[in-house]
């Protein structure tokens, strides 16, 4: 997963338009044009958007698109030299960036590193640096003051668990797996973790707790993990969402202690879950695989917990992606759709060609009911986070801290890549707000 840059353009470049093919606004359902930069001076601004800009450097910006901030200034994409960043992630405190880069002259000479900044990038650190550790996926620990991190190892199979100081200081090895997942504890003093399994090459599943202090200390979680990837811990810290199999062998939706003793079940399941909660704690939401693809593609089903629990279904199909709205009664989730993409004019094909594009829909929890606010072509580094996204939501997220909107990385119809705010009502169209590959709303 440790890429150059340069490469992964060319891979965009084959999946969404082979010989000159690309989707145009008319090849994309629903794709909408900016709407007027008016609306945009009137809205109240909450949070900031972090993005990576099409030059490879990392920014900030507000979601009218004003005071944008430049955090680094040294990205070049020269195909032998280049240096880059990659995937801004907010403090829970929304005070600070992490944020990691790659540079080098060719896959077989690169050097990673992560950094924290503040939001002006007045106080740009660098955390940790190697030319054997790729990171390639980081999460802030909730009292904002530690990152972690996984890395890919160079020349090997297996990916190592990290935790650095924000301010500075010496890397700790947590723990070594693949492939690997994890969800902070609340009070920050830990983490749950699920490692190896089916695509392991490193020995069965493991459920963990980590108590993390002076040393790591290691209590396993007596359950054998079915077919899912992060665990979820609830906001308060109390229980544990898991997919386990149970005394019967049967895949079942699991809540827990901390611990893993099982406290009552969700949901059987034939198939690979992927699950959140609510952030007031009261749902949680999962996707239960159809067995169609590869991808945890399937309905989407939320259940309100309590002593008669409640069981609501999304009224559309083949959702790939869900992420919950701060305030936990809206769920925004993407639909991925094929669509015949037209040669361009001049082109040396007269073949058509077809493109992935995604149609965004927003849903009440306690309906189901669904509005569609956009469809739009995913930028390739947006796409990177789709397989595990719900790993990503235990991290970052793409709804303002105010529940209004949303963040999306998107191709224009011209194809720019860019960062677009969509609204949530989807009474007004999305507005283009930057040029950049990927993008994440604070959420403070």
């Amino acid at each position: 997963m440790s890429r150059v840059k340069l490469l992964a353009a060319l891979a965009l470049a084959a999946s969404i338009a082979v010989a000159g093919c690309k989707p145009r606004e008319s090849d994309v359902p629903g794709f909408s044009v900016p709407q007027s930069p008016l609306l945009a001076a009137f809205e109240r601004k909450v949070g900031l958007i972090a993005y990576v800009g099409i030059d490879g450097n990392v920014y900030t910006v507000d979601q009218g698109g004003q005071n944008p901030t430049q955090l680094t200034d040294d990205a070049k994409l020269e195909q032998n030299d280049f240096h880059y960043y990659e995937f801004p992630t907010w403090s829970p405190d929304g005070q600070s960036l992490a944020f990691y880069g790659i540079a080098g002259t060719s896959q077989a000479d690169m050097k990673a590193a992560l950094y924290t900044t503040d939001t002006e990038g007045k106080t740009l650190i660098e955390t940790f640096s190697s030319d054997r550790h790729m990171p390639i996926y980081l999460s802030w620990s909730p009292d904002s003051t530690k990152v972690s991190f996984i890395a890919t190892i160079v020349g090997g199979s297996g990916l190592v668990l990290n935790m650095v100081p924000a301010a500075g200081g010496e890397a700790q090895v947590l723990d070594v797996g693949n492939p690997y997942y994890w969800d902070w504890l609340p009070d920050s003093s830990g983490v749950v973790v699920h490692t190896g399994g089916a695509q392991s090459q490193n020995g069965e599943a493991r459920l963990a707790l980590l108590t993390l202090g002076d040393g790591v200390v290691e209590d396993t979680l007596a359950l054998k993990p079915s077919l899912f990837q992060s665990p979820a811990l609830s906001p308060d810290g109390s229980q544990l969402l898991l997919a386990v199999e149970d005394d019967g062998g049967k895949n079942t939706l699991v809540l827990t202690d901390r611990l893993g003793s099982v406290q009552s079940a969700v949901a059987t399941l034939n198939n690979s879950v992927a699950f959140a909660w609510s952030p007031d704690g009261k749902r949680v939401a999962y996707i239960e695989s159809d067995g169609s693809s590869q991808l945890t593609l399937g309905k989407l089903i939320f259940v309100a917990l309590g002593d008669e629990p409640k069981t609501v279904a999304a009224d559309q199909e083949g959702v790939v992606a869900f992420f919950w709205a701060p305030d936990s009664k809206q769920v925004a989730y993407f639909v991925p759709v094929q669509v015949t993409a037209t040669p361009e004019p001049g082109s040396d094909t007269a073949a058509e060609d077809t493109a992935l594009f995604f149609k965004m829909y927003v849903t009440d929890a306690d309906s189901g009911v669904s509005k569609l606010i956009a469809s739009f072509v995913p930028t390739q580094d947006y796409l990177r986070t789709i397989p595990y996204f719900d790993q990503y939501s235990r991290s970052t997220t793409i709804w303002s801290p105010d529940s209004q909107n949303l963040v999306v990385s998107a191709y224009a119809p011209d194809g720019t890549p860019g960062v677009f705010i969509v609204p949530a009502s989807g009474v007004t169209q999305p507005r283009f707000l930057q040029p950049g590959t990927v993008a994440f709303w604070s959420g403070k």
